[in-house]
């Protein structure tokens, strides 16, 4: 698995910025567009915080398969390498086996769910899908109304999630307070939408 290492510069220029919200804004609720860069983390307010000795740190669950990933992934003023190789490997594409570098912002935007709700790091988060291929995509698009064409989860940048100490409203609800991203909830399988796109909510579709 590629394990290239993620360090992320503090300051990005605005024009660049704004460009590409504009472009991945005119691609609809879920799209993602071409692959851009990961984006600069969001303020440290919304990041795991210093009391915790600068670390921010996921446990990720798998349910069908119950594969666990219980990592701190960034320290010492980085994220690290191997600990993101590791998220990669639990969020990998489940139909074809494909794993995809993930972006480091999307676990901050998880962990500071949990921050925000007032619940330890330790707080079991359950992956539903992460990294989705092409191909894999196109076929869930042709069966389920909710799914994207352009979705973020091909570029790394999008996990449903479902947080077993939270009611599933109440992690959307949190999430998009945070304006780090898309955010949604599918009341049919009561999971929430989280990625790293525009800051944005759309309404969904029971499939129920």
């Amino acid at each position: 698995m590629k394990q290239s290492p993620f360090r992320f510069a503090r300051a990005a220029s605005l024009s660049l910025s704004l460009a590409a919200l504009s472009i991945m804004l005119s691609l609809g609720a879920c799209g993602g567009g071409a692959p851009k860069p990961f984006p600069v983390p969001a303020a440290e307010a919304d990041l795991p915080p210093a009391n915790t000795a600068a670390i921010r740190r996921v446990v990720l669950v798998h349910p069908p398969s119950k594969e666990k990933v219980d990592v701190i992934y960034w320290h010492d003023g980085a994220y690290d390498a191997h600990a993101m190789a590791e998220v990669a490997h639990i969020l990998r594409d489940r139909h074809t086996g494909e794993a995809h570098d993930i972006d480091p912002a999307l676990m901050d935007f998880i962990s500071g769910v949990i921050l925000r709700s007032g619940l330890p790091s330790t707080t079991q988060v359950d992956i539903l899908s992460g990294y989705r291929s092409p191909e894999t995509n196109a076929a869930l698009v042709k069966v389920n109304r909710n799914a994207a064409r352009e979705s973020f989860h091909m570029q790394g940048r999008a996990a449903d999630i479902r947080i077993p100490a939270l009611k599933g409203d109440a992690i959307t609800e949190i999430a998009k307070t945070m304006q780090r991203g898309g955010a949604a909830f599918y009341d049919g399988s009561g999971h929430t939408h989280v990625d790293t796109g525009p800051v944005r909510t759309w309404a969904t579709y029971s499939t129920r």
